[in-house]
């Protein structure tokens, strides 16, 4: 089971299949954790010393690093328990690219424990970059920006929709009896040869007797 003080500072030992740079940069982290925490405690004396002073006779300065040194504590501890989770923790699980990319902001942040973390920090973010430049490929080089075409897909076209054949119009149909405007003409029947024809034609065009 971990202590609390094992979640907040990591322990001095280094797991036996780092590679020797990595190793050596996970010490150097270290280091810089322990400093991270000394100078929270050493910035917490000069603040509290400062503001009793102020409180006692006064005076500006007092007050400017009293309140400066509340800063710091806050700074150089939250640093201390970040850095181990971003650094140490992720060199511990093998992630050597994110640990050295992290390392900058710790770098930045401890200039404000009287420079000496940042120092550790500093041969940390190097050590990590020589193991993972002696672990890449011979002759490997990244790219240059904007060498990568990205190429963008198609558009979507939706299939063209199946023809559908049109029916054959309807003709109506037309009955002898029945004109081109669908009215009915008026039938006779032929007394000589029983014929029906029209009754406006004069003869019978079956027989060509003469209509009566």
């Amino acid at each position: 089971m971990n202590s609390p003080m094992g979640t907040l500072i990591a322990h001095g030992g280094t797991p036996p299949w780092l590679p020797r740079d990595v190793a050596e940069g996970r010490k150097f982290a270290w280091w810089a954790q322990i400093m991270f925490m000394l100078m929270a405690f050493i910035w917490f004396i000069l603040a509290i010393v400062s503001l009793v002073l102020y409180v006692a006779d006064g005076g500006r300065a007092s007050l400017l690093v009293g309140v400066f040194g509340l800063f710091a504590v806050m700074i150089c501890f939250l640093s201390a328990v970040f850095m181990k989770r971003t650094v140490i923790d992720a060199i511990d699980q093998g992630r050597f690219h994110d640990a050295k990319n992290d390392s900058m902001i710790w770098i930045l942040l401890g200039l404000v424990g009287f420079v000496i973390p940042s120092l550790f920090l500093i041969l940390t973010y190097a050590k990590l970059g020589d193991a993972m430049a002696a672990q890449a490929p011979v002759g490997y080089q990244p790219y240059a920006p904007g060498t990568v075409a990205v190429q963008q897909p198609a558009p979507y076209v939706p299939p063209p929709a199946p023809v559908q054949p049109q029916p054959a119009p309807v003709q109506p149909a037309q009955t002898a009896s029945t004109g081109a405007h669908g009215h009915q003409t008026p039938m006779i029947r032929c007394k000589n040869c029983s014929v029906q024809f029209p009754q406006f034609m004069h003869s019978c065009p079956n027989c060509g007797a003469p209509k009566e």
